[in-house]
């Protein structure tokens, strides 16, 4: 161990990476993220979530591309159900990019030989 590394319980640390996270990163930041993933794990899987709508539009573009018969009729169009997935989708993918950044600090605390 160097004088630029810090023995914790939970590794080596990078000690100029430790003392910069100590001053600056609010740990509550990783709390919030489990609160984002829970809304989106629960909203995808609730009724008419995205679970819903992917089998929803498996359901029409196999009807469509692979012509399928279709039981029924569907008052949504195949591109309009396809939208909104994308939509949501990329909100989520949003939210997780942005997680990115407080978990890089925490990664920056490697110790570096």
């Amino acid at each position: 161990m160097s004088d630029q590394t810090v023995s914790t319980p939970y590794g080596l640390l990078d000690r100029a990476a430790l003392r910069e996270a100590q001053q600056s990163f609010d740990t509550r930041v990783l709390l919030r993220m489990v609160e984002e993933l829970d809304r989106f794990t629960i909203g995808a899987r609730a009724q008419d979530g995205l679970r819903d709508q992917l089998l929803r539009l498996h359901r029409l573009s196999h009807a469509a591309i692979n012509d399928a018969g279709l039981s029924g009729s569907s008052a949504e169009s195949l591109p309009e159900l396809a939208t909104d997935i994308l939509m949501e989708v990329q909100e989520a993918v949003a939210a997780l990019r942005a997680w990115g950044a407080p978990l890089e600090v925490l990664q920056a605390l490697a110790a570096r030989d």
